[in-house]
């Protein structure tokens, strides 16, 4: 600002000289003397202009820059949040078991299993004859497996529904396959035998697990 008002300043008193010179200047440098104020006045009026746009410019482009700077380290420290710490490989196999146990602790047994099995498919209008059912066991005694082998009769629909809603009411059961059946190509009606495998926690015997 200090250089801005040198300028001004020295630009008036030379305007002011100039003035009091073409008072005593013949025709001729007066009109060159009047061409050049005329030019100099544009220049002191577009000078602080200039300058003042620079000025902005300049506040703009800092102001840019500080922005960004923000920017990269708000994405650096979420980054470094983000990060997790490397676990061993026996850490990693001890979270999973954890929250395998706590998944098959929400499971339902066998006997309950059957029920909302044979509850759906009532609620789908299929007819449901009795299956097969096999139980095992894993040798660690952690987890117990209870698979079971069920025909089903009715509409593609139907049956669609009534595998849709089991797997989201039993989050530990698993479809295993699936065979379709018609007595005659005109047939509405299909039987579907349903291969499932129900994931669940040791059944307890006396208060100990098998």
């Amino acid at each position: 600002m200090t250089s801005l008002v040198d300028i001004g300043r020295n630009l008036r008193l030379w305007l002011h000289d100039a003035v009091l010179r073409l008072g005593r200047a013949s025709p001729l440098e007066w009109l060159a003397a009047t061409l050049w104020l005329s030019v100099l006045v544009m220049a002191a009026g577009l000078l602080p202009a200039q300058l003042a746009g620079r000025a902005q410019d300049q506040k703009v482009l800092q102001q840019a820059q500080t922005a960004e700077a923000q920017r990269s380290q708000a994405a650096l420290q979420n980054s470094g949040r983000g990060m997790e710490l490397p676990v061993s490989e026996a850490e990693a196999s001890e979270r999973n078991a954890v929250q395998f146990k706590a998944v098959l602790a929400q499971a339902p047994m066998p006997e309950g299993a059957q029920k909302t099995l044979f509850a759906l498919a009532k609620r789908w209008d299929l007819e449901l004859p009795q299956g097969q059912y096999k139980q095992s066991c894993d040798d660690s005694g952690v987890w117990c497996s209870y698979r079971m082998q069920l025909p089903v009769v009715g509409s593609y629909t139907a049956v669609r529904g009534f595998v849709q809603d089991a797997l989201r009411a039993m989050p530990t059961l698993a479809l295993d396959g699936a065979a379709f059946k018609r007595d005659a190509a005109a047939a509405e009606a299909l039987e579907v035998t349903l291969r499932w495998t129900l994931y669940h926690a040791p059944l307890l015997t006396n208060g100990v697990a098998p």
